[in-house]
């Protein structure tokens, strides 16, 4: 997804989070069909899919396969997350990845505690279909790069990690097209998601936070990024 359809996504999520906090839908409710409410919304119907998956995963939609999709009984409705002031924020490769330093090895931990088993079952499928996409230089790699961490993130059951994603993703981004251009940060990729994906698999929160704050070092190093 391009930034600005990027952009697009999170303003329409905000919109929608908008209706919820005006009353205009309660938990339980429908919201309307895909058409009816991207022309409402004036964006396409592929920037809604984004705008509900970014709500789904702070927990305030529900999508049901073949009904629809409903808002839940979610506490989190009315919370100001200010998603697009965050994503619009100009900063650095650097600052990108110190933000993921200080917060992704605590999701880790988290998500080692608090992922469900379908949860956990679903990181470990997306590092494992990652790691033939990897090896191939599949042109997927940044997608499920972004799956593989943030269903991790996700798996930490915390609403303001989750408003980073944008943010996260900027930064896979980035990272993924550096790293097609070195095999060694390929290899060091690899090795990193293998580490993260043994600890979260025997449930040792300690050890996955410590696999993922080494791969945040690990990628910064090969970037030439400096580590103060």
């Amino acid at each position: 997804m391009s930034q600005n359809n990027s952009i697009l996504s999170v303003r329409a999520a905000d919109a929608i989070t908008s209706m919820l906090s005006e009353g205009r839908f309660q938990p339980g409710d429908k919201l309307p069909g895909e058409v009816e409410l991207a022309a409402e919304l004036s964006i396409s119907r592929t920037t809604l899919r984004e705008a509900i998956r970014v709500l789904t995963t702070r927990g305030i939609l529900e999508v049901k396969r073949g009904v629809g999709t409903y808002v839940t009984r979610s506490e989190h409705i009315h919370a100001n997350y200010d998603l697009l002031k965050i994503q619009n924020t100009r900063v650095s490769l650097k600052d990108l990845y110190e933000m993921r330093l200080m917060f992704e090895p605590q999701a880790a931990y988290y998500a080692c505690l608090r992922a469900s088993g379908e949860e956990l079952a679903a990181i470990l499928r997306y590092g494992q279909e990652l790691e033939s996409i990897v090896l191939d230089r599949d042109p997927r790699w940044d997608e499920f790069e972004q799956k593989f961490h943030n269903s991790i993130a996700a798996a930490a059951h915390n609403q303001f990690i989750t408003s980073l994603f944008p943010t996260f993703n900027r930064a896979i981004r980035q990272g993924v097209i550096l790293a097609n251009e070195s095999p060694a940060v390929a290899d060091h990729t690899l090795g990193d998601h293998r580490l993260i994906m043994d600890y979260l698999r025997l449930r040792n929160p300690v050890g996955a936070r410590a696999a993922m704050h080494l791969h945040m070092l690990n990628t910064m190093r090969d970037f030439s990024i400096e580590i103060d």
